[in-house]
């Protein structure tokens, strides 16, 4: 058999119609966030579940889909809040108040001024080694302790209020990926401000320089590309890819190392070994220099995704798949590894999975 033959032999794809935004695997399904609501997807039965507004969502537009440390699913929704699925019930969770959309009243609760998630954009949550809950919000970012909201702001220390993803160490320490770069925050460090919080910038390495990754033409300040300025309106994949910024961190994760990678707008993949970085683009051959989402396997290795694909970096070189290796679409928004290994990916119309090594 050609070697292309096998190379198609190892993966599988699923049409959806809609955008693939998340992705995450429990041990018998595979959750997928869209523009159209929620899907559970069961691989070896391919029996599907879906969640919309008529299962209780606020929105159906799923910016990101979680499996907490016991087991329960969690979804950031743009305009909707947080949700919690609950005895196949979904509880959410937004600035005024908490419960089921599908019976206000008695199963709604108002929060107290100050006591809600920080916004109803919610892009990702992260557990802490307590379990506590980090929200990344459109208005900073909110602490959960199971009965109230605290939610830091820039004024507060971060550098930006767009939050997109959460990353925690092993000191327990919050890295929020912003629209303006990186910040970490220190729930432990006292209450002194500048022990606590800490940022850092395209200026300190955070992406590669805008100049050694667009084309010339894309470099004219007058480009809209370029200049930005303007926020994103509907903040999903389609908006993602507009303006092309550096300092706008889209994905983050730690490696078994102990160290922080994170995906940017443009600048491509940038590594924090906690005392410098260090960035990759497509002239060190990753796939795309946009990079939407970031996953590890059971190897260890990464897998990133970028708008020219994806690419698995083994810390040495990295190895690209497009649409002649099996990939379905050009771009890809969001990755996850299921218990077999197997890799998957979402991209616009497209869910697939990749059973290679």
């Amino acid at each position: 058999m050609p070697a292309a033959a096998q190379a198609n032999k190892l993966w599988s794809h699923w049409q959806l119609y809609t955008v693939v935004r998340s992705l995450a695997a429990d041990d018998e399904s595979i959750w997928v966030g869209t523009d159209h609501g929620l899907l559970r997807f069961h691989p070896k039965s391919e029996e599907k579940t879906v969640y919309g507004a008529g299962e209780g969502l606020l929105s159906t537009v799923v910016l990101f889909v979680k499996i907490d440390p016991a087991g329960q699913a969690w979804v950031g929704t743009a305009g909707g809040g947080l949700s919690r699925l609950e005895e196949n019930r979904w509880i959410s969770y937004t600035p005024y108040g908490y419960g089921s959309s599908l019976t206000y009243g008695a199963a709604w609760t108002g929060w107290p001024k100050g006591q809600g998630i920080g916004d109803l954009w919610v892009y990702n949550v992260a557990f802490d080694r307590d379990g506590t809950m980090w929200a990344a919000t459109w208005k900073g970012l909110s602490r959960f302790n199971g009965r109230a909201f605290e939610t830091f702001t820039v004024d507060d220390g971060l550098i930006d209020q767009w939050i997109y993803t959460l990353a925690v160490d092993e000191k327990g320490r919050i890295w929020a990926g912003t629209e303006g770069g990186i910040t970490r925050y220190d729930p432990r460090s006292g209450s002194a401000h500048t022990a606590q919080w800490k940022s850092w910038t395209n200026a300190d390495g955070v992406g590669a320089p805008l100049q050694a990754v667009m084309p010339p033409a894309e470099t004219d300040p007058a480009d809209p590309l370029y200049s930005g300025g303007q926020h994103h309106t509907a903040g999903g994949p389609k908006d993602i890819t507009r303006p092309v910024n550096p300092n706008y961190v889209s994905s983050s994760l730690f490696d078994r190392e102990g160290r922080l990678w994170v995906g940017t707008l443009g600048g491509g993949l940038s590594r924090f070994d906690g005392r410098k970085w260090m960035s990759f683009t497509d002239k060190d051959g990753l796939s795309g220099n946009v990079v939407y989402a970031l996953a590890l396997d059971h190897n260890g290795r990464l897998w990133i995704g970028t708008d020219g694909g994806v690419s698995r970096y083994d810390f040495r070189r990295f190895t690209n798949f497009k649409k002649d290796d099996g990939l379905f679409a050009g771009a890809v928004y969001a990755i996850a590894v299921d218990g077999a290994g197997a890799k998957w990916f979402g991209s616009y119309g497209q869910l697939s999975r990749y059973e290679g090594d």
